[in-house]
């Protein structure tokens, strides 16, 4: 099944430029794009079936990327938000998360980093971050004090999911974590998915937290 993916951005060239990212991927198809959020609110109130994943851009003429997620949670919560923006700040990684994004990229990211972070949130409901921002998400997490149960085990794992776990900390995508283990993308998801269960954790970010917590290397 291909993963239906608009895009949201008032800059023409950035939505040409995330077009041109994804065009080598035969499991993604944009089915959209929009250069505001008023006119991407319309389009989901006709037909929010059309979309799984939406590359939302924040700074935009109107309303902003933020205030746009938030409005479409209540109206097709089914939606995957992933913020891709120039900004790396903590408020606005904060308030994308809040108003419910489920990954945060940086426009510079490849188009490997974009296109595995689709497949993360479609198939897996991972929340993909760039490097710098889960580094900037994990210095957040500590400041709120997010809490994380303690009966997250590094022990629990088997040695490849300590493998994978290293590269998550380490921020690698999926493909790269898969090219230094000799194994495929998909195993390294299957391998994600028990360490989350494993670790009682459901981002990213909370791995990293986790890991500095318990000092793990």
């Amino acid at each position: 099944m291909r993963i239906a993916v608009a895009i949201v951005d008032d800059k023409y060239v950035n939505r040409l430029g995330h077009k041109h990212k994804l065009d080598h991927d035969s499991d993604i198809h944009i089915v959209y794009e929009s250069e505001n959020g008023e006119d991407f609110l319309a389009r989901i109130k006709e037909n929010a079936a059309d979309i799984d994943v939406v590359l939302m851009d924040i700074e935009m003429q109107g309303l902003n990327g933020i205030e746009t997620i938030f409005r479409s949670k209540s109206i097709a919560p089914h939606i995957k938000f992933i913020v891709v923006t120039v900004f790396e700040d903590h408020s606005k990684i904060f308030d994308a998360i809040k108003a419910g994004a489920h990954g945060y990229l940086l426009k510079e990211d490849s188009a490997t980093d974009i296109s595995e972070a689709i497949k993360q949130v479609y198939e897996y409901g991972a929340v993909p971050m760039s490097p710098a921002i889960a580094r900037k998400a994990m210095q957040l997490m500590i400041g709120e004090e997010t809490a994380i149960k303690d009966e997250g085990d590094f022990g629990k794992l088997s040695d490849r999911e300590k493998d994978v776990l290293r590269g998550l900390i380490a921020g690698n995508n999926y493909k790269t974590i898969a090219d230094e283990l000799f194994i495929s993308p998909f195993t390294v998801r299957r391998h994600v998915s028990n360490i989350y269960e494993k670790l009682h954790v459901n981002s990213r970010a909370q791995i990293i937290l986790l890991s500095v917590n318990k000092s793990w290397k």
